[in-house]
């Protein structure tokens, strides 16, 4: 197997080629067959001895692997990936020079159907969403020691590019794989010449031409390939149990994307079948929980050839078997088939996990394992929707890259992951989108209208400027603002028009739930996401104020100050709207929610109030601390609120209130979340109900990040660590110790590696006789600003941080350069965790 692509080849001579794909699936007709594809050629030709470099540029309508003497070509799966196929196509060049052999050579080429004609969507779904034909270009480009260059490229005119079906009788990014190992292929892709007997050149035919314009083709962004991240195995006799029809059921311990590797065991009779069932969660009997799927069934299918287990080459004869052109999000995998003479071990199976964030730029710790586990499902629900595109969700017939989800999960995502160039990429997308349908669709790509023609939905279509925005503070790259101002600045103008007179965001969208608010409020019902305790109105105009003001901070940034006040007095008259329509005269506010108020705090909608603000934002505070006692510290935010709330609490002087919501374990809260055994965030705060039933609602998720930004917090008010300059340039050192150790928190951590290079680390640890000790480690380029003022528990702080190199004491507000500072500090908390 060679590596990921290498630069860019572009396949400026290939053809989109195509075979037989139009066979319908018998168990599923609107399935239908997908072709294979090989070219056999000779080296060394025209008498060049010596490979200097041999590279393959790839891509497809549907999904593409390729073999090169029967070794697979790149560590990519689902290539090549998703975009807006009649607008966009990515190609890939992997280097191959390692793989081409003196004689014959054979490269092999599977296409699956995908997301280019494979069903996707929900309600029914849609197919051929941009066509209904597969196709193959490639281009093998092989430069030889003195300079000669040979070039294979696919066409249907030489007679050298061949097609047929081969065992893969159907394949659904849903509805999972069927192999059909009587259907393999003897010897592909090797040489037909190399295999010997047996071989039936008869099923091969000519390929046929398709008609394609090239100018679509662009370079894929590397940052968006999806690849195998790691395995997980099972621990020897534990994790396999025997349910009451027969079936095994498997725990691999961990929610993600992530596909089975099989071992096909010997003496299979031919046309056995082994079905693999995916499922995230179990019904409160133990069996598996396949409603919240919906048309997603997520099973692969393998038939036995009858020859499982003999020795050779021959793909008849596998002995481990992993489906190529689907992929599940599941815990639990259920095995049915299997043979009745022996028991399913740890030995027959394991998973390998998928995603496209591989780089890991961010850590977080601390001394209670609850909040780790928070943590780490956090990390595993982004992982398992960075798969090509930003999705919601990696299990049910939905999938998209809804915008509001990424929206407000962006800071989290780029602290914890080097996820600039796959955002940046599927930004683009998001342009051609708005372009296409005359706004920010609601998630994007958008194939088929689900909810209908878009229309401008407020948090949802503020992506186009949280986005780009979270990108340049993680950066510093301005390049980034530039490339998507046009797109901000259209969202912001289409906005400012659908504005009342006074500035307030009250005309209705032309969807089924007008604004989409603070979706999946707590007190929504299961069959009514948008149903919030707090007004869309106000939801959507406290967003368009932020977003104008973002607007203006871009225009200021690229350098462009005139145009920028003009987007700044957009944002004080939206705020001076918002102000006037939803907070009364005594600080109370039309929707006297944990939400309303939240935003109102975070997003600093008083700020134009140079009189009444600090007295209108301390009642907001004041308000928002009653509303979260009165729930009795559980949440009561949605999407549009939950990323605001704990900060808004701590930033009017409630940090102890912050973090008693934080680590409440009852319904609906995170750590309730963590107590019900989940390993990933949950799209609803109660998608599995306290007496283990599964929500009864249509739409339920156990694997969605938007909750999952208060990790952002988490850094800031636990770790210490929070960004104050794009670029890492100045951060802000300030961990909540004080209010951290009342609530039996003895210790935190939190790390990011800067793109100036090295890694800005802050970690404390509490003693055993009230003392502290507080670390930071500040790379060379970055100013660590050291502000250990916590407001109103100041006093339970030492007056003295002393700094154990100098022994001298240091002061809040105190710079630190590039090393390592260690400080001693003791507090008087009384370090009996808080309780709730």
């Amino acid at each position: 197997m060679t590596d990921g692509p290498i630069a860019p080849h572009a396949p400026s001579q290939a053809r989109m080629i195509a075979g037989p794909d139009s066979t319908p699936f018998d168990r599923a007709p609107d399935m239908r067959r997908p072709p294979v594809f090989l070219r056999e050629f000779d080296h060394p030709l025209h008498s060049h001895p010596t490979i200097a470099s041999a590279h393959l540029t790839l891509s497809a309508w549907g999904l593409v692997e390729c073999e090169i003497n029967g070794h697979r070509v790149g560590r990519d799966v689902l290539t090549p990936g998703w975009t807006v196929y009649g607008k966009r196509l990515p190609y890939w060049t992997y280097d191959v020079t390692d793989l081409i052999a003196d004689g014959r050579n054979a490269m092999a080429f599977w296409l699956g159907d995908g997301w280019y004609r494979g069903r996707i969507g929900f309600g029914g779904g849609e197919r051929d969403c941009y066509g209904d034909r597969l196709g193959l270009i490639a281009q093998l480009e092989i430069v030889d020691a003195d300079g000669g260059t040979t070039v294979i490229a696919s066409n249907a005119e030489d007679g050298l590019w061949r097609t047929t079906n081969g065992p893969i009788l159907a394949s659904g990014l849903y509805e999972g794989e069927t192999y059909d190992a009587r259907e393999a292929l003897p010897g592909f892709g090797l040489p037909l010449s190399a295999v010997g007997p047996g071989t039936d050149s008869a099923r091969w035919q000519p390929v046929e031409e398709l008609e394609f314009d090239p100018s679509v083709l662009y370079p894929a962004d590397e940052s968006t390939a999806v690849r195998e991240i790691g395995e997980r195995h099972l621990p020897a006799g534990s994790a396999i149990t025997r349910l009451a029809d027969g079936r095994w059921l498997v725990d691999f311990g961990q929610n993600c994307t992530q596909r089975v590797v099989l071992r096909i065991p010997e003496g299979l009779p031919a046309g056995a079948e082994i079905t693999i069932q995916h499922v995230e969660v179990l019904n409160p009997d133990g069996t598996p929980a396949t409603r919240p799927l919906r048309r997603a069934v997520q099973r692969d299918h393998y038939i036995a050839s009858g020859r499982e287990g003999s020795n050779g080459p021959d793909p008849t004869t596998q002995s481990w078997w992993e489906p190529r052109f689907t992929m599940h999000g599941f815990r639990y995998a259920c095995i049915s088939g299997w043979p009745e003479d022996r028991p399913l071990t740890a030995d027959d199976l394991f998973t390998r996990v998928y995603s496209s964030a591989r780089r890991p730029l961010g850590d977080f710790s601390c001394s209670l394992d609850r909040v780790n586990r928070l943590h780490e499902n956090i990390r595993w629900s982004m992982l398992s929707n960075f798969v090509s595109i930003p999705t919601d969700c990696p299990q049910r017939d939905e999938r998209f890259g809804w915008t509001g989800d990424i929206a407000v999960f962006a800071p989290t995502a780029a602290y914890l992951y080097d996820v600039t160039g796959f955002l940046d990429s599927w930004l683009d997308d998001v342009a051609i989108e708005t372009d296409k349908w005359g706004t920010v669709p609601y998630y994007v790509p958008y194939p088929s209208p689900g909810w209908g023609k878009p229309a401008a939905v407020a948090l949802w279509g503020d992506v186009v400027v949280m986005v780009p925005w979270a990108l340049y503070m993680a950066t510093g790259d301005a390049s980034i603002l530039r490339r998507h101002l046009p797109l901000a600045r259209r969202w912001m103008d289409e906005v400012a028009g659908l504005l009342s007179d006074d500035g307030v965001w009250d005309r209705r969208p032309e969807v089924w739930c007008g604004q989409l608010g603070d979706w999946l409020d707590p007190t929504a019902p299961p069959d009514d996401a948008a149903r919030a305790m707090t007004e869309k109105n106000l939801v959507a105009t406290a967003f368009a104020a932020n977003s104008a003001k973002l607007v203006a901070r871009i225009l200021d940034v690229v350098g462009d100050p005139q145009v920028a006040a003009h987007y700044e007095q957009l944002a004080a008259h939206i705020r001076d709207g918002f102000r006037r329509r939803f907070v009364l005269p005594d600080g109370r506010m039309t929707s006297d929610t944990q939400c309303a108020y939240a935003l109102l705090i975070a997003l600093d909608l008083l700020e134009d109030d140079a009189t009444d603000r600090d007295r209108l934002r301390e009642i907001a505070g004041d308000r928002l601390v009653e509303l979260v006692r009165e729930r009795g510290y559980v949440v009561g935010t949605g999407f549009a609120g939950t990323p605001y709330v704990l900060g808004a609490l701590c930033a009017t002087g409630h940090a102890r209130e912050a973090f008693s919501l934080f680590l409440s374990d009852r319904c609906p809260s995170w750590l309730y979340q963590v107590r019900m055994g989940a390993t990933t965030t949950w799209e609803r705060w109660d998608s599995m109900l306290p007496n283990g039933e599964v929500n009864p609602g249509d739409m339920t998720s156990f694997n969605h990040y938007a909750l999952g930004a208060v990790a952002d917090w988490m850094h800031t008010a636990i770790g210490g660590l929070e960004i104050t300059e794009p670029g890492w340039r100045t951060v802000r050192v300030a961990p909540l110790i004080a209010e951290a150790i009342r609530h039996g928190i003895r210790s935190g951590a939190a790390s990011h590696a800067v793109p100036s290079g090295g890694t800005i680390a802050v970690s404390w640890t509490a003693g055993d006789d009230d003392s502290c000790r507080l670390v930071v480690t500040v790379p060379e380029g970055v100013h660590a600003i050291l502000d250990l003022g916590l407001g109103e528990l100041d006093d339970e702080l030492d007056d003295d941080i002393v700094d154990e190199d100098t022994h001298e004491a240091v002061t809040a507000g105190t710079t630190l350069e590039a090393g390592e500072h260690r400080f001693s500090l003791y507090t008087s908390v009384d370090s009996r965790a808080t309780s709730v």
